[in-house]
């Protein structure tokens, strides 16, 4: 087994496919302002606070305990998608 050729080269090696580079005709790498956090995202944010106090219920995501809670049992199963033909539709088939 030969590992190190690569298949789309040449013997040569690889340089011959190389593109070339030239100017892109605009700017990058430029710094960019930081506004500070949306509005939407605060606004979010206090009406999450506001239906938490109203409810009197904390929600908690993405720990162990809620991953346990929220768990989808379905999911643990294995289901066999290419189940096996009966004798009768396997019978059948062959005969048709």
């Amino acid at each position: 087994m030969n590992l190190e050729s690569d298949p789309i080269c040449s013997s040569a090696g690889c340089d011959q496919y190389r593109h070339k580079h030239g100017a892109l005709g605009y700017d990058i790498n430029y710094p960019v302002p930081n506004f500070g956090e949306d509005q939407e995202i605060l606004d979010a944010r206090n009406n999450l606070k506001l239906v938490e106090g109203l409810q009197g219920h904390k929600i908690i995501m993405g720990t162990a305990e809620s991953r346990k809670k929220w768990h989808n049992v379905a999911k643990d199963t294995m289901y066999n998608f290419a189940p096996r033909y009966d004798e009768d539709i396997v019978a059948s088939q062959k005969n048709l």
